[in-house]
């Protein structure tokens, strides 16, 4: 993890985005939910991915969990959701994680598909964490003190949350060689919920695949003592 004082932008307000997606209002509306949907499995509902599963809200507490919750709604939400509606009107699939290409090549066009369309295309496309959830849950895990005052008590708390939600660059990309620092969740294509017959090595986003050429340990997200 850099020195804190070597990342001046830190805490730089994010420049307003006010582009508008090109898709109809009905269109709209859909990549709206399925992004309300990916948020609250991650972070907001009783059993979230975050909270419940990785077991962060009860490592925190409520009081530290709540105010986590508070910062990534304020900080992350309104990017995370124009994720689902990007200017161009087009969601692509960006490859595998190593970098191979999508071999379907598949994109949901947003401005021309009707609304039926559009709800089945999403289906095929998943929001994947470049660093394995998991693992960032862990490592933030251990990084925190036993009985932490602040659920960024020691630790880098806009990297972690960048690393849970960052759908764009952060602002401190501009001064850190590091590439943590860039776009964290890529849309890949994926299996379709409750079609038989589809195999893990047939998408870009391979459920069972660990992240292995990600690494990510205490050191990288903990401040220099």
């Amino acid at each position: 993890m850099e020195p804190i004082n070597a990342l001046p932008l830190l805490g730089t307000p994010r420049p307003p985005n006010t582009a508008i997606c090109p898709a109809s209002p009905r269109v709209k509306s859909l990549c709206f939910n399925r992004a309300s949907d990916r948020w609250s499995a991650l972070l907001t509902k009783t059993k979230s991915r975050i909270g419940h599963k990785h077991g962060m809200r009860k490592r925190l507490g409520k009081a530290n969990w709540a105010a986590f919750v508070k910062y990534a709604e304020v900080e992350y939400k309104t990017a995370f959701f124009r994720a689902f509606t990007p200017v161009s009107g087009l969601l692509c699939c960006n490859g595998e994680l190593d970098g191979v290409p999508c071999p379907k090549k598949l994109e949901v066009d947003l401005k021309s598909l009707s609304s039926i369309q559009c709800e089945e295309e999403l289906e095929k496309l998943h929001l994947d964490h470049t660093y394995d959830l998991a693992r960032v849950c862990k490592v933030w895990s251990e990084a925190l003190p036993p009985d932490p005052k602040a659920w960024d008590e020691g630790v880098c708390g806009p990297l972690i949350a960048h690393l849970l939600f960052g759908t764009e660059d952060h602002v401190v990309a501009q001064c850190s060689a590091r590439p943590i620092w860039r776009k964290q969740l890529i849309f890949r294509c994926g299996n379709v919920r409750g079609v038989k017959g589809q195999c893990a090595a047939d998408f870009c986003h391979e459920l069972a695949k660990a992240h292995d050429g990600y690494p990510l340990a205490v050191k990288g997200i903990a401040w220099p003592r």
